[in-house]
């Protein structure tokens, strides 16, 4: 499973574009807050005794006689953390949620940001290495290709690891377990931003293809069986059900100037990244 040649040519230049995550840590395309020995001058400030004489700026001494120091951005990369949910109601549309996965991260690549996937591995939510470029691109497909059966996402152990590293955190999950809506308050209080990707099967979006009679569903998850009458009224309360929970998952995100986006698992990823995405600011 690889993402299509073409469309990771399209991205190439791209870039996230995080509502609040700064770039803050190792070196790289970003201009960060922070000052410091740069390349990109921004600003002046008084000479203060112990300062790198090799900083003043001759020019300025030479025309008014103060002594100032150049100032320069530091550049930075955005810390990325792909979680990708693997639970078993996930089965349907892995294949989709793994592309959506591998295609963020190599755009997380491709922009020099720091990049690193949360996969199902032995029963837990396991944090793979840093990865930096876009020759790494494989190391992080192969992360995600390789990702196992487990439950849904924990997120406490990712938010431990990235204590003091605040950044970019992109869950992509069905978001049917309810535990992991509830863990978005502890990302955003450790200073994370997070970017919700909802993936549904046609089934999930529209049950009507299912017919109409009685109907034995199981839950994939527990895998209780239940029969359920699909008639227009029942198909209509659904329809109703699935858009209030959308809507309000939505507001959770926008809350926080976060993003959250649904994606049909038969849906054009092209259309996803180059339109939609752009569309929204989500990326470059």
């Amino acid at each position: 499973m690889r993402p299509s040649p073409a469309l990771l040519e399209q991205l190439m230049t791209a870039k996230l574009v995080p509502s609040l995550a700064q770039p803050s840590v190792g070196t790289g395309e970003r201009r960060s807050r922070m000052k410091g020995a740069g390349i990109e001058f921004i600003d002046h400030r008084p000479y203060q005794p112990g300062d790198d004489t090799r900083h003043l700026d001759a020019h300025v001494m030479a025309r008014t006689g103060d002594a100032v120091i150049r100032e320069y951005a530091l550049m930075r990369q955005v810390p990325i953390t792909i979680v990708l949910d693997s639970s078993a109601s996930m089965a349907t549309k892995r294949d989709t949620a793994g592309l959506v996965a591998q295609i963020f991260g190599f755009v997380g690549l491709a922009a020099g940001d720091r990049v690193q996937v949360a996969v199902n591995r032995g029963g837990a939510l396991r944090i793979g290495p840093r990865l930096q470029g876009t020759a790494r691109a494989e190391i992080l497909f192969d992360e995600i290709a390789t990702a196992e059966d487990g439950p849904a996402p924990d997120l406490m152990p990712l938010l431990r690891a990235a204590q003091g590293q605040r950044g970019l955190i992109i869950i992509i999950s069905d978001w049917w377990d309810e535990a992991l809506a509830e863990q978005l308050p502890l990302a955003a209080a450790a200073g994370h931003e997070v970017l919700g990707i909802q993936i549904l099967s046609p089934a999930e979006r529209d049950p009507t293809g299912l017919g109409q009679g009685v109907v034995s569903l199981r839950d994939a998850e527990t895998g209780d069986e239940v029969d359920v009458r699909l008639d227009l009224a029942t198909l209509s309360a659904y329809a109703t059900a699935l858009q209030s929970w959308q809507q309000d998952l939505g507001q959770t995100f926008r809350s926080r100037s976060w993003h959250f986006l649904a994606l049909g698992a038969e849906d054009s990823l092209d259309d996803f990244f180059l339109r939609r995405c752009r569309s929204l600011g989500i990326l470059t």
